[in-house]
């Protein structure tokens, strides 16, 4: 299905919708909703999910329909970003259908398709609900076991989830086992670096006990240390928070770019420019984002900020070029919260658009190889499940919703 395109006005009748809580519905039956609903939405406040928000986007739809600007940003998130970004950097066709990185022909939602799989293995589906079972397949992605083990118990249950996880979402599930077998519980930090050569270090925090006396009476003063810990399970979500971090500052990079210098590049790039000067910082930092991009095959857009005439020959030239002719038309401001990004509604389909280049160039890079085998400290190769899934991913419909 190619990738569908609003105008501003319908983006900001969904991001009603949204805040309604119809954010899982396929856009039109969003619009549709709001078509349908907005004679009386005013009605309707204490009944969304986010009334404030709801409230909010009624108000600037007021001002539009007075032709008064709102300058009111709409909000799209991604479709839990953990497996998007695990179902990426694994090439997994299966687990990216559950997560909208694929398109599916409608907004999935992967915690309801996990818990239906989940249903459909188990006789009596009373004993679980979506809810909780939502709860376990978040923090099992995370590696852990005291979640699952609290929401289903120990026993035919909870192998059943875990059967649930490797069959639906088998990729996903390998780097989560992989990254508890290969905790080291003599390091007293656990680092690596982005391609963006943003370093990421996270010291081993194991928990103390003392016990001190006060007036005669003996007191527990818990706290933490840094010290080595054995089987720790705080790699997978620290490198998936990692790559979520990464993505957050490729999407301001790639949408907020300074467009005279942008034009410059391009210019540069068509007179063919190839100077390698070394000397100066910005050459330093674009050697370094260079050599981080033959490692990890992602290429940052930081690049836009420190290449010049003099230093561009240092850089892969098709990377560059793809970048520059891959940007918006035009820049615009983004905020993000975690995974939420909020635009002014008429940078809707630029948004998208940008998430969509950057979850095909996680599954195009290897980006999973890079960072495991910086952890374990010795080269590490990780095969894609299927290596083209990233031509695909351009025109999924829902990565942000």
């Amino acid at each position: 299905m190619a990738f569908q395109q609003f105008t501003g006005r319908e983006y900001l009748k969904i991001d009603i919708a949204n805040n309604y809580g119809l954010d899982k519905e396929d856009w039109d039956v969003r619009i549709a909703w709001f078509d349908e609903n907005q004679h009386h939405l005013d009605t309707l406040v204490s009944k969304a999910e986010e009334p404030a928000l709801f409230f909010a986007g009624i108000t600037a739809w007021q001002d539009v329909m007075n032709s008064k600007p709102t300058g009111y940003p709409i909000s799209l998130d991604a479709t839990a970003s953990g497996i998007q970004l695990l179902a990426a950097l694994t090439g997994d066709r299966k687990a990216a259908l559950l997560c909208n990185v694929l398109d599916n022909g409608k907004r999935m939602d992967a915690y309801t398709a996990l818990y239906q799989a989940m249903c459909a293995r188990i006789e009596d589906t009373a004993k679980i609900t979506r809810d909780k079972t939502k709860e376990a397949i978040m923090t099992a992605f995370y590696s852990s076991t005291a979640v699952p083990k609290r929401v289903f118990g120990e026993g035919a249950l909870l192998d059943t989830f875990y059967e649930t996880m490797e069959a639906e979402a088998p990729g996903p599930w390998e780097v989560t086992k992989t990254m508890l077998a290969i905790w080291d519980d003599t390091t007293l930090i656990n680092q690596w670096i982005m391609p963006d050569n943003f370093h990421v270090k996270i010291k081993v925090m194991g928990n103390v006990t003392d016990y001190v006396s006060f007036l005669n009476e003996p007191f527990e003063v818990n706290y933490s240390v840094n010290q080595p810990i054995q089987g720790g399970r705080s790699l997978g979500a620290n490198m998936n928070h990692g790559l979520d971090g990464m993505l957050v500052r490729e999407m301001t990079r790639r949408c907020d770019f300074d467009p005279v210098k942008v034009d410059k590049i391009i210019g540069w790039m068509e007179n063919g420019r190839t100077g390698t000067s070394k000397s100066r910082d910005e050459d330093k930092i674009i050697m370094r984002l260079a050599e981080l991009h033959k490692e990890s095959g992602f290429f940052s857009a930081r690049v836009l900020q420190y290449v010049d005439p003099a230093n561009m020959g240092h850089l892969d030239t098709g990377a560059l070029s793809h970048l520059v002719h891959s940007l918006p038309a035009k820049p615009f401001k983004v905020l993000s919260v975690h995974d939420c990004f909020r635009v002014l509604p008429n940078y809707g389909n630029d948004l998208r658009w940008q998430y969509n280049i950057l979850l095909s160039m996680v599954a195009q890079s290897d980006l999973l190889s890079f960072m495991i085998s910086q952890i374990v400290k010795r080269r590490i190769k990780v095969d894609k499940i299927d290596p083209e899934m990233y031509i695909d991913i351009l025109d999924t419909n829902y990565a942000l919703s």
